[in-house]
C-alpha cells in the first residue's frame, strides 16, 4: 500500500555543532563545509514546470513548490540538485511507491523541508564552517518512529558528496568502500553517478572492491541502468561480478539472451547459473507440460 503524503506541521531535531539527547535522538559532531556547488537557482524550472503535477525551485535559500501527487524518490532527486544541502536516507527507509503533494511559496528552505518530510522521522544538522554563520548543512531521513534510538555516527555519513568523492582516492580500501556505502543512501543523482562509474570500473579498479559495491547496491534495491547489467554480465573480467549482475537481471526479457551467451562463459558457475535460469525460464513457459510430467511420474 502506498503512503500518500500532504503538507502538516512535524518536529525535527536540531543539532549545532555538538553532541545532544533530546527524546532519544542523539547527534552528530560538527558537520564539514557543504563543497558543493548547487544547482543555479530556477535551472531547470521550465522543464519542471512542464511535468504535470510537479515543480520545486530554490532562489536565495527559499523554496516554492506545487507538487501533486508526485513519487517522493523524484521530488527528492530534483531538490538535491538546486540545494547545497546533503539529504540521506536511511538504509531501511524505503520510498518506494510513497507519493508527496505540497504548495510551498518562498519559505525558508528548512521549513519547506520540514513540511515536505512531515510523515518522517527527520534530523536536521545545522553547522559551522570557517566563518560563515551556522546554516543547515545535512538533513537525515528516516521511516516514521524508527530513529528514536538515533546513534551518533562517522564522519563518512554527514560528509558532502564533494568530501565523499575525494575519499574515492584514497590508498585504504576501508576507507574507499564506507564512501561509496554512504553514496549509495543519498537520493541525488550526483551521488548515484559515482558509484555507477566504480561498477563500469573507471573509477575504481580493485575487483573485489567492485563486487561488493555490486552486491550492496543490488540489497539496497538501488536502481541500476539495464544497459550496465547486461555489459557486466557480458563483459566484466570479474567472475563475481558476471554473476551478479546476471542474478540481478532475472526477470527482465535480457536475460535469456544473455543466459545463452554465457553458457560459453569460461567461468563453471557463470554457466551452472546460466542453465538454471534457462531451466527456470523454460518451466514458466511449459507449465502444463510439466504438471503432467510430474503426475505421470507418479505411481
Amino acid at each position: 500500500m502506498r503512503r500518500k503524503m500532504t503538507v502538516s506541521a512535524v518536529g525535527v531535531m536540531v543539532a549545532v555543532g555538538l553532541w545532544i539527547v533530546s527524546g532519544g535522538f542523539e547527534t552528530g559532531q560538527a558537520h564539514a563545509q557543504q563543497q558543493e556547488s548547487a544547482t543555479p537557482a530556477g535551472v531547470g524550472s521550465a522543464q519542471d514546470a512542464s511535468q504535470a503535477g510537479f515543480f520545486i525551485t530554490v532562489q536565495n535559500g527559499r523554496l516554492t513548490a506545487s507538487i501533486q501527487d508526485y513519487p517522493m524518490g523524484s521530488a527528492l532527486e530534483e531538490l538535491s540538485s538546486q540545494i547545497t544541502v546533503t539529504l540521506i536516507l536511511a538504509e531501511d527507509l524505503d520510498i518506494e511507491g510513497d507519493r508527496v503533494s505540497a504548495e510551498l511559496k518562498d519559505v525558508p528552505l528548512d521549513e519547506g523541508l520540514r513540511r515536505l518530510l512531515n510523515d518522517y522521522d527527520t534530523f536536521f544538522y545545522y553547522g559551522v564552517a570557517g566563518n560563515t554563520p551556522s546554516s543547515l548543512r545535512t538533513v537525515w531521513i528516516y521511516p516514521k518512529g524508527a530513529a528514536s534510538a538515533l546513534k551518533p555516527v562517522p564522519p563518512e555519513a554527514w560528509a558532502s558528496t564533494k568530501e565523499l568523492e575525494a575519499s574515492l582516492v584514497d590508498w585504504n580500501p576501508e576507507i574507499r568502500e564506507r564512501a561509496y556505502e554512504a553514496l549509495m543512501s543519498r537520493p541525488g543523482s550526483g551521488s548515484r553517478e559515482l558509484v555507477l562509474q566504480a561498477l563500469r570500473g573507471a573509477s575504481e579498479t580493485d575487483e573485489e572492491m567492485r563486487q561488493r559495491i555490486l552486491s550492496s547496491a543490488i540489497s539496497r534495491g538501488m536502481r541500476l541502468p539495464p544497459d550496465l547489467l547486461t555489459d557486466l554480465a557480458r563483459w566484466d573480467a570479474s567472475e563475481g561480478i558476471r554473476l551478479m549482475a546476471l542474478d540481478a537481471l532475472t526477470g527482465d526479457p535480457v536475460v535469456k539472451e544473455l543466459a545463452v551467451a554465457a553458457l560459453g562463459d569460461p567461468s563453471q558457475a557463470v554457466r551452472e547459473r546460466a542453465k538454471e535460469i534457462l531451466a527456470e525460464l523454460d518451466s514458466a513457459a511449459h507449465p502444463v507440460n510439466g504438471a503432467n510430467q510430474e503426475s505421470q511420474s507418479q505411481p
